[in-house]
């Protein structure tokens, strides 16, 4: 698969230059070998080093409580700092990758429920508040 998209096939949907970026992070060049890559973007704990084990949880789920220390700890026991770098971007790719397959599932979730309820009518009594009473309500 090319890194760059084909630009003659216009083929620029949001999943095709995912899938380019997908490729490029995990299958691509790189200093940490393709496998482990896929298995920390794929956040499998259980085949990830003691070592990487804790720095991958935490930036998969909370990356903004990382902390130098953490990364230090993988430079001292032989991670190279571009491993730790293609390390991270898999995992922040695999992160993102999750949150967004949730949200579209949330979406579809809530297009399917749409399209089968009956709508139903606002209640006369709610549609007769002026807006500045509501307004004061829901603030209160």
């Amino acid at each position: 698969m090319p890194l760059v998209p084909d630009t003659d096939n216009d083929d620029t949907a949001p999943e095709s230059l995912f899938a380019v970026l997908r490729h490029a992070v995990l299958d691509g060049p790189g200093s940490t070998p393709s496998r482990v890559r896929h298995v920390v973007a794929h956040a499998k704990l259980d085949e990830v080093s003691h070592e990487l084990r804790g720095y991958v949880d935490t930036m998969r789920e909370h990356a903004w409580r990382s902390t130098d220390e953490q990364v230090r700890d993988l430079l001292t026991v032989g991670w190279s700092e571009d491993q730790v770098f293609e390390l991270t971007v898999a995992v922040a790719l695999g992160a993102g990758q999750r949150r967004l397959d949730a949200g579209l599932a949330a979406i579809a979730r809530a297009q399917t429920r749409q399209a089968t309820e009956p709508v139903t009518a606002v209640p006369a009594q709610a549609a007769a508040w002026p807006v500045a009473e509501v307004t004061r309500h829901a603030a209160a």
